[in-house]
């Protein structure tokens, strides 16, 4: 799970949180050109490829959608092979640069194992409502209405509210300074929430939250945004465990380095992504002869742009491939 800065401050008061959080902090800085890999075992295949519950996958919103409405579309899907859905991504996908990718995944149902494909996908414009709080400094004003726990709210709303809370230092996870963004993070009344039923929107019946000795303004806003929807198909690809790891391993295994033909520089650059200290290769732009022979048999080296024309740091993820009597999983991080 996620760290929570607003959780871990919560449980731990501030000197405990810098622990509690401290696994969340990302690797030191990088060079221009990262590849780093770990060592996978497909001897037993598990999330997240293949998801024994798939009502634990997220759904692309601050507030998940219900496992009732999550077990409803994986009934049409089982009954029917196909379904749609929007803002549920059932099928995992991977950064790949600028740009996403599906990853292989799998389902389990009474012994049977299934395919996941995505077959049609579109972004749809729809308004929705927002809530949002945002952190003040100074203590509200003589009669405010000032809300604070516990909360005379619906089920609903509390989810609400809480997600915004934690919207507040949401991609600010493992470090503890104050939040940095350049527009407020809101809270969407998705299809999965009844807007209509929200005490919280138009206008919340509160001016201000406390929470933890801070105080946050409420915020409502009606915005257009973009949904993202998906219509997924499955193919039942084996009867047993046995059958499904060697169909599986198949589908996640790309590409096997042994018969690429790779030189022996290149060779040095994917030994160094492998080695147990430090699991990483790295250099500086531009690359090398070498690293761009590695990127190619690991088929990044075709999407990948010129570093210059990157504004921000890239990574392309979780390429599988066999090399020297193994399964290795690498990333390569492109950093500006």
């Amino acid at each position: 799970m996620p760290c929570s800065r607003r959780r871990a401050l919560q449980l731990l008061g501030v000197a405990g949180a810098t622990a509690a959080t401290a696994g969340c902090l990302s690797p030191g800085d990088l060079d221009s050109y990262a590849l780093i890999a770990d060592e996978l075992d497909l001897s037993s295949i598990g999330p997240p490829y293949l998801w024994p519950d798939p009502t634990v996958i997220d759904a692309t919103t601050r507030v998940d959608f219900t496992t009732e409405a999550k077990t409803a579309s994986l009934s049409e899907l089982f009954e029917t092979g196909m379904v749609t859905v929007r803002q549920w991504p059932l099928v995992g996908r991977d950064q790949w640069g600028t740009e996403t990718r599906p990853r292989p995944t799998f389902l389990e149902r009474d012994g049977t194992f299934y395919e996941v494909r995505i077959t049609d996908e579109r972004v749809l414009e729809r308004e929705r409502w927002h809530f949002a709080v945002d952190r003040v400094d100074e203590t509200p004003p003589d009669g405010a209405a000032v809300a604070e726990p516990p909360f005379d709210l619906s089920e609903q709303d509390e989810r609400v509210l809480d997600a915004a809370l934690d919207a507040v230092y949401a991609g600010n996870d493992g470090f503890l300074g104050d939040p940095e963004f350049d527009e407020l993070q809101t809270v969407e009344f998705h299809h999965g929430l009844d807007a209509d039923a929200s005490a919280l929107v138009p206008s919340p019946p509160f001016e201000f939250v406390e929470y933890s000795d801070e105080f946050f303004r409420a915020v409502t806003e009606r915005r257009t945004v973009d949904v993202p929807e998906w219509t997924y198909a499955i193919d039942e690809i084996a009867a047993s465990p046995g059958g499904f790891t060697e169909y599986a391993r198949d589908a996640i295994v790309e590409r096997d380095l042994s018969e690429a033909g790779l030189s022996d520089g290149a060779r040095g650059v994917l030994d160094d992504a492998i080695a147990e200290d430090p699991r990483r290769y790295e250099e500086g732009a531009p690359p090398s002869a070498n690293l761009d022979e590695a990127l190619d048999a690991l088929g990044i080296a075709d999407d990948l742009e010129p570093i210059e024309s990157y504004d921000d740091r890239v990574d392309f993820r979780n390429v599988v491939v066999e090399y020297r009597d193994g399964v290795y999983r690498f990333d390569l991080i492109v950093t500006p």
